[in-house]
C-alpha cells in the first residue's frame, strides 16, 4: 500500500479516521494520546472511551494489543478515531512485542478498510513511552504499511511523525518528508503536556489497573500491616501462641524463659 510521510500534528491531519496508540483501558496517555483526547473533546471521549470499555468487558473481549476500537472524531477534522492497543517493550519477550505490534497496524488497516474508510494516519506506534526502539518503530511501521493490500476503499495512509529523531531517521531512510510543523511547535506542545500532567491531581489514578476482589485484600493487608500499631499486635500475638504452645524440656524452655524475658520489653512494658 502507498503511503506519506508527513511532519505533522496529528489531530490536523483532515484524513478519515486518525489512528490512536491506546493502552488496555482505554485511557487518556501523553504523547499523540493526550493530543488527540485534547483536540476531539476530551470530556466527550473519555465518556465514549469508557462506554466501549465497559463494552468489551461484557463480551469477554480481551483489549489487548492488536486490536482496534474505533470511537468518534468530535471535534477532529477525522471522522474517527482507531484507538489501537500497542505494546510495551519487554526485552525479555521481544519476539512477542515485535508480533504484537504488527498486529496493531495490520488490526487498524483492515479495520479502517471494512468500514470504507479512504485515508488513515498513523503516528509511529509506540516509538515514545512504550519503549521500542526508535528505528525498530520505524521498520514495523513501513513494513505494516507497504505489505498491505486493501480490499475496499482504503487508498491512502500517511506515516505522521512528531518529533525531529523520528523526522531525521525517516528522511535518513531515503523518504521524502512533507514539514507542516517546525520543532517551535513540538516543543510547545511537549511544555503543554507536562504542565497538564503537573497539575492534574489525579493523572497517575488513570493508569492504575482494575484490581481484583483478591488484590484488593492483599493491598488492605499490606496497608494494615505497615501500621506499626498493627504490628506490635502481630508480634504480641505471636508471643502469646509462643509461650502457650513451647514444652517445658530443657531446649523449650530455655526458649520459653527468653521469650518470657524479652515479652515485656517488646510490648512496652519494661525496660526503655
Amino acid at each position: 500500500m502507498d503511503f506519506k510521510v508527513e511532519r505533522n500534528d496529528i489531530t490536523k491531519m483532515t484524513v478519515d479516521v486518525v489512528v490512536l496508540p491506546a493502552n488496555w483501558r482505554l485511557v487518556e496517555g501523553t504523547g499523540a494520546s493526550m493530543a488527540l483526547f485534547e483536540a476531539a473533546g476530551r470530556e466527550e471521549l473519555k465518556a465514549e472511551c469508557a462506554m466501549r470499555f465497559e463494552e468489551a468487558k461484557k463480551r469477554n473481549r480481551r483489549l489487548v494489543p492488536g486490536v482496534s476500537i474505533l470511537t468518534h472524531a468530535y471535534a477532529l477534522p477525522s471522522k474517527a478515531i482507531m484507538h489501537t492497543i500497542v505494546p510495551k517493550w519487554r526485552k525479555d519477550k521481544s519476539r512477542k512485542c515485535y508480533e504484537d505490534l504488527c498486529k496493531s497496524y495490520a488490526s487498524a488497516l483492515v479495520l479502517a478498510d471494512e468500514m470504507g474508510f479512504e485515508s488513515i494516519a498513523f503516528p509511529v506506534l509506540a516509538s515514545g513511552n512504550n519503549g521500542f526502539d526508535a528505528d525498530l518503530a520505524i521498520d514495523i511501521a513501513t513494513e505494516s504499511l507497504k505489505r498491505y493490500q486493501p480490499k475496499h476503499k482504503l487508498s491512502q495512509a500517511y506515516l505522521v511523525t512528531f518529533g525531529s529523531r523520528i523526522t531525521h531517521k525517516m528522511r535518513d531512510r531515503g523518504y521524502e518528508v512533507d514539514e507542516v510543523i517546525d520543532q517551535m511547535h513540538v516543543l510547545d506542545q511537549q511544555v503543554h503536556q507536562a504542565d497538564v500532567v503537573k497539575n492534574d491531581d489525579h493523572w497517575e489514578d488513570r493508569w492504575k489497573p482494575e484490581r481484583t476482589p483478591a488484590q484488593k485484600l492483599f493491598d488492605d493487608g499490606i496497608k494494615w500491616i505497615v501500621n506499626p500499631e498493627n504490628q506490635k499486635k502481630i508480634l504480641n500475638a505471636a508471643l502469646d501462641v509462643a509461650l502457650a504452645v513451647l514444652s517445658e524440656e530443657d531446649d523449650a524452655g530455655t526458649t520459653k524463659t527468653v521469650l518470657g524475658v524479652i515479652a515485656p520489653f517488646v510490648r512496652g512494658k519494661g525496660g526503655k
